[in-house]
């Protein structure tokens, strides 16, 4: 079959292309030219057109639809019913912490604050004098506009943007009409922005975005997360599980530590991401200070800038071009995508020990498991985590892959490309947001793990080998395979088989005492100490500064 093209298979096996020129044709009632035909398309022009009603019916809905959506001139406003994206739709309660953060709105405020900062800032170095030192009056005229920013302010920014065409300047424009009332502000309105390109605003604004939502959302559920994975795992340290390696029965372990596993592995690269130094730059058009130096050339500007930007929490890059390099942010991104993928294994684990019925669903009144199957209890949050992680997984590695690459000083495809950092983070958030839900649904099933216990002696055939070897019995590999590999191995089978080694009876009687339920050796205790191992009962790091 040629690229591009469809086929339909007729009851008498003959097959039929129809290209997509073909079926805008036919949709859209454009006229054929039969002399424009050639022999092929002459040969089946009559069956094309002859296909099965249920064809016919699918062409009649559709002119159906398109002449209801000529009737109804109603425009589509964004709703939770027109969203493109479901995080701001179909899933928006659950990940709207981030909207203040992550959102226009929030990238607006931040560049408010940052041009509010920078203008106190020059007010402060002497040799501006230009800038005089503000009284309180005016600092806390200043410091309101950040403090009382709302929707109907970050609304007349965008009102200005619609003319401006550049919405850093429309930030600018917004500031100074604000202070226009304000008489020590008034008079030093062009030092907003004052030998600032617009990327010295953006680029803080964004790691200030990134930071606080990270910190105050990101974090918080994550934290959580792991806690919970602490609880099960305390709570079930001594409770036996039959262990699968390759999908078939292996060395016993408990409950509690194989979630204890994760909960480790969770909080290790959670840490890392707090780790990360959230960076900035403020050094001009190409991170040289050509315009600072041009009008006060006897300011040291990367020792002020260096400290204005680690007075708003951020990590100083002093070697850069018109951008902040992003570098960060790949380094935070792939973290994240490491913390996913984690949970992702923890996800299909669960779904798997469900499939076994190790673990029984709290079942909500009123919930449907399957539209055909009332006895359905689907393990649906962990799915749900899984699939939106993967999701997250997608966005965070492309803006990883992405944003580290500008051309020459810099180009423009990280603008548009860091307005979607938001659905990494809000697909994590509902995927954490998922799996804690499943989590709490859970129930241990000790009945199903005790019976698949019972029915696997065979997993008895390794201490036995081992202590063989430590006494110095000949081929005890050779020998436990001979008995185990493939045959159905029983309690008496493998007593039978201990009783006639020549061992030691202080060791013999050892061997006798395990079963598959208590062969688990240090399984509980680790379980039991995941609390220390995690770290969670010392507290937790946030983004900070090094």
């Amino acid at each position: 079959m040629e690229l591009g093209a469809s086929s339909r298979v007729l009851s008498n096996n003959t097959l039929l292309r129809f290209s997509p020129e073909s079926t805008f044709r036919r949709r859209y009632q454009v006229p054929v030219n039969p002399t424009s035909l050639n022999h092929h398309q002459r040969r089946f022009s009559n069956a094309s057109f002859q296909l099965s009603n249920s064809y016919s019916i699918r062409e009649t809905t559709y002119k159906k639809v398109v002449n209801m959506s000529k009737v109804d001139s109603r425009e589509f406003e964004l709703s939770s019913l027109t969203a493109l994206s479901p995080l701001d739709g179909r899933y928006w309660s659950k990940v709207k912490d981030l909207a203040p953060y992550m959102s226009e709105y929030g990238l607006i405020y931040f560049r408010v604050l940052v041009e509010v900062k920078w203008l106190l800032k020059l007010s402060k170095i002497p040799e501006v004098t230009e800038v005089p030192s503000f009284s309180e009056e005016a600092k806390s005229y200043l410091q309101g506009l950040i403090d009382g920013f709302n929707m109907d302010d970050a609304l007349e920014v965008k009102n200005i943007e619609r003319v401006t065409n550049h919405d850093v300047k429309a930030v600018e424009y917004f500031l100074k009409q604000k202070c226009q009332s304000q008489p020590e502000i008034a008079k030093v309105l062009e030092f907003f922005h004052f030998a600032c390109t617009s990327e010295d605003i953006n680029n803080l604004a964004h790691a200030l975005m990134l930071k606080e939502a990270i910190n105050k959302v990101m974090f918080p559920v994550m934290d959580k997360l792991i806690k919970a994975l602490c609880e099960i795992a305390k709570d079930n340290a001594n409770i036996s599980m039959l262990s699968r390696t390759h999908g078939q029965p292996a060395s016993p372990t408990t409950l509690g530590k194989e979630i204890s596993v994760f909960a480790i592995r969770l909080g290790r690269e959670r840490q890392e991401i707090s780790q990360v130094e959230i960076m900035g730059k403020f050094a001009g058009a190409v991170g040289n200070y050509n315009a600072h130096l041009s009008a006060y050339p006897d300011v040291n500007w990367p020792q002020i800038t260096e400290d204005f930007v680690k007075s708003l929490g951020l990590s100083f890059n002093p070697y850069v071009t018109q951008i902040e390099t992003h570098d960060y942010m790949a380094k935070l991104f792939y973290a994240f995508v490491r913390f996913n993928n984690i949970l992702i294994d923890f996800d299909r684990d669960v779904w798997g020990y469900i499939s076994l019925a190790y673990f029984k669903q709290v079942t909500k009144a009123g919930e449907i498991g399957s539209s055909t199957m009332p006895h359905k209890v689907n393990p649906i949050d962990f799915e749900n985590s899984e699939g939106n992680l993967g999701k997250a997984n997608e966005d965070l590695s492309f803006l990883s892959m992405k944003l580290p690459i500008s051309r020459w000083q810099r180009d423009l495809t990280d603008s548009t490309v860091l307005r979607n950092m938001g659905g990494g983070l809000g697909h994590s958030l509902l995927a954490y947001k998922s799996a804690l839900q499943g989590i709490a649904k859970l129930q241990v099933n000790e009945a199903r793990l005790s019976d698949d216990l019972n029915h696997a002696w065979e997993v008895l055939a390794e201490p036995i080998q081992t202590v063989m070897r430590r006494y110095g019995v000949p081929e005890p590999y050779e020998k436990l395979k001979e008995l185990t590999r493939g045959k159905a191995v029983t309690k008496e089978s493998i007593r039978e088989f201990i009783i006639g080694l020549e061992l030691p009876e202080e060791a013999k009687a050892n061997l006798l005492n395990l079963t598959p339920h208590n062969y688990v050796g240090a399984a509980a205790e680790l379980a039991r100490n995941v609390d220390v191992a995690v770290n969670l009962v010392n507290g937790r790091k946030v983004l900070e500064t090094v």
